[in-house]
């Protein structure tokens, strides 16, 4: 005779409700256990974990950082060829503190022309910080104030002119000035350079217009050579007038020289994060012979 589903199904419940009725009847699943029980069982099993894994605290915060990574080493380069103005640059994207490991490596070493364009690769090609930027100016002045100049041949000299233009009145105020800036340019370019100074007077604008514009640029120095953009600035005082010839020739510099070479003209910044006045050192004798030189290119056809 066969037993209906239902009645098996039934049984088979009943088999294992009775079973599991009799087996836990005698515990409390209710009643949190004492703490010394549950101490045990945290003693059991932290003794079970293998000691590389364990940790006694484990709400301890790991203050274990990163090993730093190494810096990266330039090699000084064979001493018994004579260095370009190029030197260092192709591995300049190691960063300026290796250059500046480097510089200070040459120094040592008795070779202060090498260190002293170790030191400009800071400024030229390895965009530094301004802490970066104010050790490198810093250096840069010491060493060249004990070198010769880089070029020392008058027949080598690259001469480019400074132009300005403006009006008939701002451009008598502005003449003198230029051709003294041009004059420290030059000396700053360590002999590369013959910086001319030459001012285009127009109209003078009425003064209801506001403060008379002054527009200035680079060129080679023939009539057809290349040029840098032109950046113009308003002579508004005299008191400020150098200082914005300055800082407009440096915002020249900086964008030609770095759409043309790649090279950097890092801005000046003062030990509390403000801007300072422009500085000459900011531009290297790579980045002069690079001005020069492409200026007086034969113009683009």
């Amino acid at each position: 005779m066969r037993i209906p589903i239902p009645v098996v199904v039934l049984l088979c419940l009943g088999v294992i409700s009775g079973v599991w009725w009799h087996g836990t009847r005698s515990y409390d699943f209710l009643t949190p256990p004492p703490e010394s029980k549950l101490a045990a069982i945290r003693e059991k099993v932290a003794a079970s974990v293998p000691p590389a894994d364990h940790r006694d605290d484990t709400t301890e915060v790991s203050t274990a950082t990163s090993p730093e990574q190494p810096q990266e080493i330039i090699h000084p380069g064979d001493f018994n060829k004579p260095p370009t103005l190029a030197e260092f640059r192709p591995e300049a994207w190691k960063g300026a503190a290796a250059l500046a490991g480097l510089a200070a490596q040459l120094e040592e070493a008795g070779q202060p022309q090498r260190a002293l364009l170790a030191w400009e690769r800071i400024l030229d090609s390895a965009p530094p910080d301004p802490e970066q930027t104010r050790t490198a100016i810093a250096a840069i002045k010491r060493l060249r104030s004990g070198l010769s100049d880089w070029n020392a041949d008058p027949q080598t000299v690259i001469a480019i002119t400074l132009h300005a233009g403006t009006g008939k009145s701002t451009a008598a105020m502005i003449e003198p000035l230029l051709a003294e800036i041009a004059d420290e340019l030059s000396k700053a370019s360590s002999g590369i350079l013959k910086i001319s100074a030459k001012v285009t007077s127009g109209s003078d604008i009425p003064n209801s217009f506001g403060p008379p514009p002054v527009a200035l640029w680079f060129a080679g120095s023939l009539d057809d050579s290349r040029s840098t953009e032109v950046l113009s600035f308003t002579a508004a005082t005299t008191e400020n007038l150098r200082a914005d010839t300055l800082e407009t020739l440096c915002q020249l510099l900086r964008g030609y020289l770095g759409r043309t070479a790649v090279l950097t003209v890092p801005e000046a910044i003062s030990e509390d994060g403000q801007a300072t006045k422009p500085c000459p050192w900011l531009v290297t004798r790579l980045a002069w012979l690079e001005l020069g030189t492409r200026l007086n290119r034969p113009p683009s056809r």
